[in-house]
């Protein structure tokens, strides 16, 4: 960011000295718009704004030192118009890149619940992965259901639904690590991306995410009722062949074994499956009706 402020007013020095050499024949007021465009773009507005007040100001030294005006008011006038003109400047582009910005995130971030969506997720899981196997650093993988989920939908209605949904997204994201990642990858099912976590610590943060989840579910009317609960199964990994791919097809398969089997359990698979080719075997097996 300094380097940014070092040649952009740099730049506006440099150009006020060419605008003297020149004289007033020669306008190289435009060439302004260069540093006070990419202050605007790259930095906060209001450096933008300082900028755009000394480009008008050493533009205008610059002018009346070359020549005398019939009315020294036109030379205010004229340095008054170039200011206005870098400011919108400024402001214009300024507008559009934080336009940028939040279309960037709107298009990684799930609507209902804030989290990150299932696109956001995978290039998060896929920069994990490929740290891990270039440092061996475990992380694990954990896919989450909520159970009974839609007797919620069609007993109160889909607006106590999306409340259910929100309040679970919520919790979720202030429960992990900064570290962490969540995302909400479709319907009532979330995942959590758990960084340099193996199997046994990465069982008692799920069993904490769980319990605060059950927590956050029992206050809310419709969720209590019907009795959701919270399936999670889940893939420590440390080493191996798998792709992003893999892991979520099995983290999702061995949801869906405890979710069928004990609904609301975790269940953990062990990295030592992986580098025995194992798990990719057993996930393609639980996901079978």
């Amino acid at each position: 960011m300094t380097r940014i402020y070092i040649v952009a007013f740099a730049g506006i020095g440099v150009i006020a000295v060419l605008d003297y050499w020149t004289g007033y024949e020669i306008s190289l007021s435009v060439f302004y718009l260069l540093p006070v465009g990419l202050l605007a773009w790259r930095t906060r507005l209001g450096a933008s704004l300082g900028a755009a007040v000394l480009s008008a100001v050493l533009w205008y030294s610059a002018d009346v030192s070359s020549h005398d005006y019939s009315h020294p008011i036109i030379g205010v006038w004229n340095a008054t118009a170039r200011l206005i003109i870098f400011i919108f400047a400024g402001l214009v582009l300024h507008r559009v890149r934080a336009l940028l910005d939040l279309e960037s995130v709107l298009a990684r971030t799930d609507p209902q619940t804030g989290l990150y969506n299932l696109r956001a997720f995978i290039e998060l899981l896929d920069r994990e992965l490929s740290r891990s196997q270039r440092t061996g650093r475990a992380f694990t993988l954990a896919y989450l259901d909520l159970d009974r989920f839609k007797a919620v939908n069609d007993r109160f209605g889909h607006a106590a639904g999306d409340l259910v949904l929100r309040e679970v997204g919520m919790r979720l994201a202030t429960t992990v690590r900064g570290i962490d990642a969540t995302a909400r990858l479709g319907g009532d099912e979330f995942a959590v991306l758990l960084s340099e976590t193996d199997a046994a610590p990465a069982k008692a943060a799920l069993e904490r995410i769980q319990k605060t989840l059950s927590l956050t579910l029992r206050s809310i009317r419709a969720a209590s009722e019907v009795g959701v609960t919270v399936s999670i199964g889940a893939v420590a990994y440390s080493g191996g062949t798998a792709s992003s791919d893999d892991l979520l097809a099995a983290a999702d398969a061995l949801m869906y074994r405890t979710k069928h089997q004990r609904p609301g359990s975790i269940l953990i698979e062990y990295p030592e499956a992986w580098r025995a080719g194992a798990m990719l075997s057993q996930a393609a097996t639980h996901s079978e009706p």
